[in-house]
């Protein structure tokens, strides 16, 4: 086992937990930051800095996993099923005008602290597989 998937892990769920406090405290005012990421032909350069440092991190703990001579499912849940759903996603939304006009027309505190909820389920999920990696 290797411990750059399991360091992956916990960053990926203490950056989910950290913007999902942030979501839940921020309420609808949170609509700002996911328009300034989202909605915009210029990307803010905060964004494309988290993107930068996000897969960096990826990379380095992805050559740590084909390093590893024993792959668990938990790696490759963590490091090929995840980031292959995250991409999908990121494409669904960034690419598309449809899906950027879903994500920044998403309107009021309640609705926004339920999304944080949604996302905070997240958190066991990454624990978990750092653990079983």
């Amino acid at each position: 086992m290797t411990v750059l998937p399991q360091v992956f892990a916990l960053v990926l769920a203490t950056a989910v937990l950290a913007t999902s406090i942030l979501i839940f405290v921020m309420g609808a005012r949170f609509q700002k930051v996911e328009q300034a990421a989202y909605s915009r032909d210029r990307r803010p350069w905060w964004f494309i800095l988290a993107l930068v440092v996000f897969l960096a991190l990826y990379v380095v703990a992805l050559a740590g996993f084909i390093a590893t001579p024993e792959k668990t499912w938990a790696g490759w849940v963590l490091m090929v099923v995840i980031p292959a759903g995250v991409a999908l996603k990121g494409g669904l939304v960034t690419l598309n005008k449809k899906g950027q006009q879903a994500v920044t027309s998403i309107e009021g505190d309640a609705a926004w602290r339920k999304i944080a909820l949604a996302r905070a389920v997240l958190v066991p999920v990454f624990l978990f597989l750092a653990y079983f990696v």
